[in-house]
């Protein structure tokens, strides 16, 4: 017998010889007991917070220690204003006939895809005009064109173009959050278009360029039907 089994040998024998007492097993076994127990808690709470989460769209991360996180807020559309009191009743013109835009002067033309305005500090009392065109074709759109009244330094004309689907009754220009009514021009029929002006505060002027005009930001549109449905809106 060499040395390694004698070593293996006297180590059977002491450990035959050891003898454990029933009451120093029995608190391991209740111990073990209760760790099953906690594990089966935890396991029941964990499946719970994730039904939770599922149902409420909220998440739940590791990183973040099984917290849950408020779920994603969706951006919220905001409403365009409507002004106070009724709008202007729509106007029906036939075409390449001038419609008075209220000011001395000032009067607005449309065509099949034109829509002309006659600014009266640039034409004096010619015929001309000038504004907004598009080709056959053309995709939805809703923008707005721009003229301030030299006689009037406080105020500018603001011409709403509305090239789409749907017939237009009303539309609204919002600015420095107050909304204006303007008034809704189109031709008989279906035209695909409206135009619409309402006369308002004019753009403050840039400070490195006397007289030149803001840019056309922060400015909200909006375009709806006869049964107040929302046709289109946009901000500048």
């Amino acid at each position: 017998m060499d040395t390694e089994d004698m070593v293996r040998g006297a180590l059977h024998d002491e450990a035959s010889g050891l003898t454990v007492a029933h009451w120093s097993a029995e608190p391991v076994r209740i111990h073990a007991r209760r760790q099953r127990r906690r594990m089966a808690v935890g396991a029941s709470a964990v499946a719970a917070a994730l039904a939770v989460a599922v149902g409420t769209g909220a998440v739940l991360s590791a990183r973040d220690g099984g917290r849950a996180l408020a779920p994603a807020a969706a951006p919220a559309a905001q409403t365009p204003l409507l002004p106070a009191g009724p709008a202007p009743a729509a106007v029906v013109a036939e075409p390449g006939q001038q419609l008075p835009l209220d000011r001395p002067g000032w009067w607005m033309r449309l065509q099949d895809r034109e829509i002309c305005i006659h600014d009266a500090s640039v034409y004096g009392s010619g015929p001309g005009c000038g504004g907004y065109s598009w080709a056959a074709g053309a995709t939805t759109e809703l923008t707005m064109q721009y003229y301030r009244n030299p006689a009037q330094n406080q105020e500018g004309l603001y011409n709403v173009v509305y090239h789409g689907p749907g017939q237009v009754a009303r539309m609204t220009v919002e600015l420095d959050g107050q909304a204006h009514w303007a008034t809704v021009a189109s031709l008989p029929g279906t035209p695909g278009y409206a135009s619409g002006y309402a006369w308002a505060s004019a753009l403050k002027p840039t400070g490195s360029e006397k007289g030149q005009p803001q840019p056309l930001t922060g400015i909200r549109l909006a375009a709806y039907d006869a049964q107040g449905n929302l046709l289109a809106s946009k901000t500048l």
